[in-house]
């Protein structure tokens, strides 16, 4: 059990976070900066982000993302994105040259990483710094609904699906969306059971 609402908070952060890393495709570290001209014209980096990824999935098609969102300590509005995505590989020049037209900022920062044990590593350096108090993710970043299904879950079987069916959140985000309308517990609890025997 939880003793604070500081608790519960971080380990809803690390299981979000989790569910949706280990699933799918490579992981890459994306930081985005603000600069001074951004800063002067009063350029909101959220907005700002919300153009970028449109930018990026119209041209690459998915592009799923969990980040913490910061701030300089000395220039509180001078804010940053540390950023885990997702998706097909995307030129880092093209990218760059995306996030200065719509933040007339400084070039982004990009690189792959290995496993999702490194991308938290890397998120855990900032959720613990005061400047790093926020973070957001995308619909997609395990499937759309799935935080409601996992407590709709939990309320009838009395603990979220991962726990008893480790896959399940994997299974679920390559199916349709009428797919996985159309599943049943049943069937998930089934396939859980034949991936046992199999040893996977």
């Amino acid at each position: 059990m939880f003793k604070t609402d500081e608790e519960r908070k971080e380990a809803r952060f690390w299981h979000r976070f989790f569910v949706g890393a280990e699933i799918g495709m490579e992981l890459r570290f994306l930081t985005l900066n603000s600069s001074d001209e951004s800063v002067v014209l009063g350029i909101d980096i959220l907005d700002s982000f919300r153009k970028f990824v449109k930018r990026v999935r119209r041209k690459y098609g998915e592009f799923e993302y969990f980040a913490v969102v910061g701030e300089s300590i000395n220039e509180p509005l001078r804010k940053h994105l540390h950023v885990i995505c997702k998706g097909v590989y995307m030129p880092q020049r093209e990218l760059e040259d995306m996030w200065v037209d719509v933040h007339r900022s400084i070039k982004p920062y990009i690189k792959k990483v290995k496993d999702a044990k490194g991308a938290a590593n890397y998120l855990a350096k900032y959720m613990h710094q005061q400047s790093c108090n926020r973070y957001i993710l995308s619909a997609g970043w395990v499937f759309k609904g799935w935080v409601s299904w996992s407590k709709w879950y939990k309320q009838n079987f009395g603990e979220y699906p991962q726990r008893v069916m480790p896959d399940v959140f994997g299974y679920l985000a390559n199916l349709s969306k009428s797919e996985r309308d159309k599943i049943t517990l049943v069937e998930l609890m089934r396939l859980d059971k034949k991936r046992r025997k199999r040893g996977g």
